[in-house]
């Protein structure tokens, strides 16, 4: 009797402590889903709230002033050093923050300070943001990913699970236009990847960055018809893009569930090509 009971303490000393521990592993995710809602609420209260104080403050002038590219550009040479600092911050805020999307703040470089220079400085926010997140990744590994995605989406990239074919892959789909850029960098931290080899990788999205500020290179020269033209062929691009991630993302899942149900797979085909 005292042997049974002692064992029925035991037990439930240990389904208390699974319990607690459960527990805990659902209080860090709920933490974690309150800031990125309380961050992505609050990063759009504030554009919102800054769209209305331009617009009390200055109206129709200043809808005026933003669709005249000329204005623009003038002001933006009245004051060159700290127009281009705000926008490399906002740049690299962008791909740190991932929340919202690259596109229009590349669009908008494009239409302040023309293709060569609005494209220099994405490029360069984007390097210094993404090299920041692969050492953090590096460093402190996951938790600093589930900070901006669901572990939900993290788990359904299976795209790196053979080393051989990384950085070929990663490459290819930060040269693409459409596919998920700012989960896939944050990603890279996790894999074996090594820093040089990311430098490296990081150039693949010059492309996309390329194609915005072309459009709104267009857009302040207003050259209108060239400018949908660009959208138009990017669209396409950025359409076949997504159909080709997710055609790999789902070849990759499905190859690591043949691989679950048979695991001795695999070295009974390396058996067979070594008899061979």
């Amino acid at each position: 009797m005292k042997v049974d009971k002692l064992m029925t303490t035991a037990r439930n000393r240990a389904g208390f402590k699974i319990n607690i521990s459960d527990a805990r592993a659902l209080y860090a995710v709920r933490k974690r889903r309150l800031f990125q809602r309380s961050l992505t609420i609050g990063i759009l209260v504030l554009i919102m709230a800054a769209s209305v104080m331009v617009y009390i403050h200055w109206g129709e002038a200043a809808i005026d002033f933003f669709s005249d590219p000329l204005r623009v550009r003038a002001m933006v040479s009245r004051h060159p050093v700290s127009s281009r600092l705000i926008f490399f911050f906002a740049n690299f805020m962008q791909v740190v923050i991932a929340i919202i999307p690259g596109e229009p703040f590349e669009l908008a470089a494009g239409y302040a300070f023309g293709v060569v220079e609005g494209t220099l400085i994405c490029v360069a926010a984007i390097y210094a943001a993404s090299i920041l997140i692969f050492l953090l990744v590096k460093r402190f590994g996951r938790p600093v990913i589930e900070l901006f995605f669901e572990p939900e989406k993290i788990d359904q990239v299976r795209l790196f699970r053979k080393p051989g074919q990384l950085n070929v892959l990663m490459y290819i789909l930060l040269f693409l236009p459409g596919t998920p850029k700012d989960i896939l960098t944050y990603l890279a931290g996790l894999t074996p990847m090594r820093l040089p080899a990311w430098l490296i990788i990081i150039s693949a999205r010059l492309l996309s960055v390329v194609t915005s500020t072309v459009s709104g290179g267009l857009l302040g020269a207003q050259n209108y018809l060239y400018a949908v033209a660009v959208f138009a062929v990017t669209a396409v691009v950025a359409l076949a893009g997504i159909l080709m991630y997710n055609r790999l993302n789902k070849r990759a899942r499905q190859e690591e569930l043949l691989q679950k149900k048979d695991p001795g797979e695999d070295s009974r085909v390396r058996e067979t090509i070594t008899d061979a």
